[in-house]
């Protein structure tokens, strides 16, 4: 049995070198990464309309994901927000930190940080965005229908249920990239 490691052509600390780059790596991408998506934010971002458009966007699909069920849904500017009503009543408002844009920002750092193919990251990344905006409008319909039956449940359900599952989700996308789709070689 000795002699069997002996000749296995296994080499601990090439192993542990190997996995201390890729660790490595992952974790000087991310720090440049953040400081890219922060820089970027303040000063194209923040000053452009972009915010105030994906606002609209989200709240405008929501509307027409709760018109799909039969319900009276528009929207209309709030203070600093988008508005989702329901028969003429405002329910929720689509502000900045709920339109989505920081969860794409999140889901695609990772990806592009973790290694993998740059043809898969380059379909994979639109693909998860469109998915968590499509959770993000359900989000926002059903939190709308929440405060329209239920008022006393949105706070719970805006702070508790809908981030679990809203990161549950980018989480099991993560999952799915680095379990099915990324690979250990280098980008190419």
């Amino acid at each position: 049995m000795l002699t069997f490691f002996y000749f296995y052509p296994y080499n601990k600390s090439t192993m542990i070198n190997s996995q201390y780059k890729i660790v490595l790596s992952f974790i000087m991408k991310a720090i440049l990464l953040y400081v890219a998506w922060f820089i970027f934010n303040d000063f194209i971002i923040t000053p452009s309309n972009f915010n105030t458009w994906l606002n609209h966007r989200v709240a405008f699909d929501a509307s027409v994901f709760l018109n799909l069920f039969g319900y009276s849904s528009s929207i209309k500017p709030g203070n600093h927000q988008i508005l989702i009503t329901i028969n003429t009543i405002s329910m929720v408002g689509v502000g900045n930190p709920c339109n989505g844009l920081e969860l794409f920002a999140l889901f695609g750092g990772f990806i592009i940080c973790f290694p993998g193919n740059t043809k898969n990251k380059l379909w994979f990344i639109p693909a998860g965005i469109i998915i968590i905006h499509v959770i993000n409008l359900i989000r926002a319909g059903l939190l709308a229908l929440i405060q329209y039956y239920n008022p006393k449940y949105l706070e719970f359900n805006h702070h508790y249920t809908f981030v679990i599952i809203v990161y549950g989700i980018i989480f099991g996308l993560w999952i799915l990239w680095v379990n099915k789709l990324a690979t250990n070689e280098n980008e190419k």
